[in-house]
């Protein structure tokens, strides 16, 4: 998933750059990048295809570094990329925080992208309640995510995502509640930032009743 209407933006402003970093991108990279950190070995890179493959690819072997992005230091100097890409990355990663401190001290600028907290409590398979009432409970969001992400203006917060506490119906949204798909503007949250971002990991003290007021927040702005 991506903000595809983000794309021309993201291109213009990594052909703009001399160095570029794509983080966490090994399988769907960004050909634009001059350089990539991943776990991935180069050897298995797009395993999904290039993000744009109608871009010539400027990373090569030498500059593809096999880093865990959750440790810190990354091996670069401050500031060093005039342009870093982080897309569909930190809801996956276990230190989110950490990732967000490195960006802003390796990287002049950047593209962060996530699915949207909105996103990540919405069923989108049709006939929600026939299927759960057959004991096939269909997705809510995306099972395999740790963190609740929202951007609002230049600041991200986490929040840590327990799949267990959306069982309850009352902290979720369908297809049926909504009376269509989401579209993809409401699925993605993004932010392109220059200098630095400011960041932070929230908690839910009352989990129950924030994840109900939360979901009654979000079918309100979906509905409008």
């Amino acid at each position: 998933m991506i903000l595809f209407s983000n794309l021309p933006t993201i291109f213009e402003r990594a052909r703009a750059g001399a160095r570029v970093l794509d983080v966490g991108g090994g399988r769907h990279p960004l050909n634009l990048a001059t350089h990539v950190l991943d776990l991935m070995p180069y050897a298995d890179t797009g395993a999904h295809g290039a993000l744009d493959p109608q871009n010539e690819r400027r990373f090569t072997p030498e500059t593809w570094i096999n880093h865990d992005v959750c440790r810190e230091p990354w091996p670069f100097p401050d500031k060093f990329f005039d342009f870093s890409f982080c897309s569909h990355l930190l809801e996956d990663v276990r230190d989110p925080i950490g990732v967000c401190r490195e960006l802003i001290r390796t990287s002049k600028a950047g593209y962060i992208e996530t699915p949207s907290r909105d996103r990540e409590i919405f069923a989108k398979a049709r006939l929600f309640e026939l299927r759960a009432l057959a004991g096939a409970m269909p997705d809510v969001g995306f099972n395999h995510h740790r963190w609740f992400v929202e951007i609002e203006g230049a600041h991200i917060r986490f929040t840590a995502k327990d799949q267990r506490l959306l069982n309850k119906r009352s902290r979720y949204i369908t297809r049926g509640d909504l009376g269509r798909k989401m579209t993809e503007i409401e699925s993605g949250a993004a932010l392109f930032w220059t200098d630095s971002f400011t960041f932070e990991e929230a908690f839910i003290d009352d989990a129950g009743d924030a994840l109900d007021r939360y979901r009654a927040q979000a079918l309100g702005r979906l509905r409008a």
